[in-house]
């Protein structure tokens, strides 16, 4: 990962504004919050060629009816101007948030669709804790071709091993 940035902290407005959408279907900050994390994504100057995000479980996905990395990902590239594809395939598996810190640490199976190659890939996701889920998308998406691979994510968690802000963003 070139790096990470993020919007807060997950025990701040940002976490509430996650919670939301995660578990109360709130998608009203969703076109806000793409714009946020575009905002975010510009700092770095260069556009992206293409947004991604991080895929859910399967089952998650289904028991949700929608994929919210999904959602937010779609509204960062409008505000970026700036293509959004599905890129990432994920094995089944248990989602994250279910797992040990040791095992949360191993990260889930992921490979990407095929690139073009050196593209730049910017992923969009609503959480990060350890990390290694962002680690391991962008792992496939190098795989694949792309020569930069960064992400742009609502909250963090803070605690408990969790993964900080690594530039001082959001916090």
């Amino acid at each position: 990962m070139d790096h990470i940035r993020v919007l807060g902290p997950y025990d701040g407005p940002a976490g509430v504004l996650v919670r939301g959408l995660k578990f109360a279907n709130h998608r009203a900050p969703v076109h806000a919050l793409g714009a946020a994390l575009a905002a975010v994504g510009r700092r770095e100057g260069d556009l992206p060629d293409l947004v991604t995000w991080v895929p859910s479980t399967v089952e998650r996905r289904n028991r949700r009816g929608v994929e919210h990395a999904a959602l937010l990902a779609r509204a960062t590239g409008r505000a970026l101007g700036v293509p959004v594809r599905r890129l990432l395939l994920r094995a089944p598996g248990p989602p994250q948030s279910t797992r040990s810190l040791h095992q949360r640490r191993r990260g889930p199976t992921m490979r990407s669709r095929r690139l073009a190659p050196g593209a730049a890939i910017v992923i969009v996701d609503d959480v990060v804790t350890t990390g290694t889920s962002l680690a391991t998308a962008a792992a496939a998406l190098r795989a694949a071709g792309a020569s930069r691979v960064s992400a742009i994510v609502v909250a963090a968690t803070t605690g408990g091993g969790g993964a900080r802000p690594r530039d001082g963003v959001g916090r």
